[in-house]
């Protein structure tokens, strides 16, 4: 078994955890939740590292598998990002800071807000790749799956956000300029 210094794994890796969280959940609170359970995990599991990927590998797998049992037992992909879409509250008391309200406003405008409604299995390969900058073998590591279904995955999800981009856009270029306007000019 590799050994390997757990606070210095920490040191190292914890910034880009943190961005694939971000990423992954869309949120900040989920994103510190995810961050902070991967690294408990990594340090209680520490003895389980076996050198067989690289350690950065073996803790961005941990992390993806704590996100896939958190969708899995929440039974919704997206609870929490709904509620921010359409501008509920949860608890009322709650006042989210303003850098976090503004952390969660650009997420939504983002690419990642399309990414995060893929697949579990397109959507953590595509967060690797473009937002870690992970190499295919790398992920496929991460993954623990074979190259090939590491390049089917992303090959698709991009598929996937084209056309939705793509519908998006067309949604908005059908949309009236002045829709308040042409709902008096149609009475």
């Amino acid at each position: 078994m590799a050994r390997f210094d757990v606070r210095e794994a920490i040191d190292q890796h914890f910034e880009r955890v943190r961005r694939a969280a971000l990423m992954l959940t869309g949120n900040p609170w989920d994103a510190d939740d995810l961050t902070q359970e991967t690294f408990l995990v990594m340090a209680r599991d520490a003895d389980r590292f076996e050198g067989r990927s690289s350690l950065y590998t073996w803790i961005y797998g941990i992390m993806l598998n704590l996100d896939r049992r958190t969708r899995r037992q929440r039974g919704m992909h997206h609870t929490k990002l709904r509620v921010l879409w359409s501008g509920e509250s949860r608890a009322k008391s709650s006042v989210p800071a303003t850098e976090t309200s503004v952390e969660v406003a650009e997420w939504k405008r983002s690419l990642w807000s399309h990414v995060a409604e893929l697949s579990d299995g397109q959507r953590h390969a595509l967060v690797l790749r473009f937002s870690e900058h992970m190499s295919y073998q790398e992920i496929a590591e991460a993954l623990d799956c074979p190259l090939g279904t590491v390049k089917s995955r992303i090959f698709n999800g991009l598929s996937t956000l084209r056309q939705r981009i793509s519908d998006t856009h067309a949604e908005l270029r059908d949309r009236p300029e002045h829709p308040q306007e042409d709902l008096y000019h149609a009475v």
